[in-house]
């Protein structure tokens, strides 16, 4: 295995520096930044801090950013990629937790499990995520205990021979679906998360869009898990 970290950003001009020092203090020199379409400078920032910068020209998406990343892993020889967000909420120093599971099994996607009893994560985000689990789950016929988690462990080649579609927010669910569809493992690792109060918060998660692309995803997956049922309980039962 061959594993580097892979931060796609956009418009995180305070945080992304931190979060390339921490990962290339884990995986130096090995840390990948796919520039998507930034504005604020986070590009020459992540250059700045050491890491290799792959900048895209308008922001198209985070499933976008993960999928131009993945491609030049892929070409650059790394057979895994363990995807960190830019914006601080995932802890770089646990990042060898996720690489000895994937080192274990690295067959499968291995997703961070997000630890949410604080009283600081907003309740939307734990609703949010109880519903796409449920979809997820439903649609893939394996469990899903975090679909929203960026914070993930890719095998390379087995994620691009998925040819999921989704271009935002979405494709950390799709990915997980056509995962389960084609016969591949989920697993999981919890891990602890970081939500900063008021301003200090940065996302560019868009409450009604990207809610009505995970709706209509959900239902496009379960078209697909219908027309998928025998096959999904075959792979289930042997």
């Amino acid at each position: 295995m061959k594993i580097c970290a892979l931060i796609p950003v956009y418009n995180n001009i305070d945080t992304i520096s931190a979060v390339v020092e921490r990962c290339r203090a884990v995986l130096e020199p090995d840390v990948l930044v796919v520039c998507d379409g930034s504005t604020d400078g986070s590009g020459d920032a992540a250059q700045g801090a050491g890491a290799m910068v792959i900048r895209v020209e308008s922001n198209t998406g985070k499933g976008n950013a993960i999928y131009t990343g993945l491609i030049y892993a892929l070409s650059s020889g790394y057979t895994h990629v363990v995807v960190v967000d830019a914006d601080g909420q995932h802890l770089p120093e646990e990042i060898p937790r996720l690489i000895d599971a994937a080192r274990y099994e690295p067959d499968r996607i291995w997703v961070g499990v997000r630890r949410m009893e604080s009283s600081e994560i907003p309740a939307s985000s734990r609703r949010g995520r109880s519903i796409s689990n449920f979809w997820a789950t439903l649609n893939g016929w394996q469990r899903c205990m975090d679909t929203q988690c960026g914070f993930r462990v890719y095998p390379i080649e087995k994620t691009l021979a998925l040819k999921c579609k989704e271009k935002g927010f979405a494709y950390e669910m799709e990915v997980l679906v056509r995962a389960s569809w084609a016969g591949m493992k989920i697993g999981h690792t919890d891990v602890n998360v970081v939500y900063p109060n008021g301003e200090n918060r940065v996302t560019h998660f868009d409450m009604k869009k990207d809610n009505l692309a995970f709706t209509w995803l959900s239902f496009r997956m379960f078209l697909g898990m219908l027309g998928r049922s025998p096959v999904l309980l075959y792979k289930k039962l042997f």
